[in-house]
């Protein structure tokens, strides 16, 4: 029941912080949120972590505070929902409260947030997907035509990097956005995805070159056609 409680208490904490934090528009994937605080030394973090492994509630409170907009930022250029992202960043961190007994290198618990985060927004696009699919078997042939009338944005950069981004194969999405978007290096993407670091350089060298491909379609630029 102790258990129920604080992970209630930790939700209504995480809603009622969701709701100060203020997105802001950038170039190429709208990075959804303001400056995300620098992580804090090593000892201190993994300070955080055992005070929150020993049922402190405070502590992980500190903990969602330092990780909660790269958490969001991340949900965002996945999903590019603001409800969507706030409802998954509140789930992600659900997940890692009710996990964070695990932990047991604080080094590598950023990499370990990150593939929570990731798991947990992949698993909603599949949910999302299906859904989809069985909506446009019911749907009238026509609703697709009546749809495309809103589409009118096509020789908009940032629209049509967004566009590239979405549709690249999921690892290169992920590698892309982890480096592009969030920041991180090929040697923390490595450590995230389970992967070898000169994989990372790989599908993210294939990731640029597949959203070149598609602006210079678009006309987008120079050389396009060539």
């Amino acid at each position: 029941m102790l258990v129920h409680n604080n992970s209630l208490v930790l939700r209504m904490a995480m809603v009622d912080n969701m709701s100060r934090v203020k997105p802001i528009s950038r170039m190429a994937g709208e990075k959804s949120l303001e400056m995300t605080p620098k992580s804090p030394p090593a000892a201190d973090l993994a300070e955080l972590i055992g005070r929150s492994q020993s049922g402190s509630l405070e502590a992980f409170e500190q903990l969602y505070n330092l990780f909660k907009n790269k958490v969001y930022g991340l949900a965002f250029n996945l999903t590019r929902d603001h409800q969507t992202a706030e409802d998954l960043t509140q789930d992600i961190f659900m997940k890692i409260f009710s996990s964070i007994r695990a932990v047991d290198r604080p080094e590598l618990f950023s990499a370990w947030v990150y593939r929570v985060a990731l798991n947990a927004c992949y698993s909603h696009l599949r949910r999302e997907k299906v859904y989809d699919q069985k909506l446009e078997m019911m749907a009238p042939e026509d609703e697709e035509q009546a749809d495309s009338a809103f589409d009118s944005h096509h020789d908009d950069l940032t629209r049509a990097v967004n566009e590239a981004v979405a549709g690249l194969p999921e690892r290169l999405r992920t590698v892309f956005l982890l480096h592009e978007v969030e920041g991180l290096t090929h040697e923390e993407i490595a450590e995230t995805l389970g992967c070898q670091v000169g994989t990372s350089k790989s599908q993210l060298f294939k990731a640029r070159m597949k959203v070149r491909k598609i602006l210079k379609k678009k006309q987008l630029l120079k050389g396009a056609g060539q």
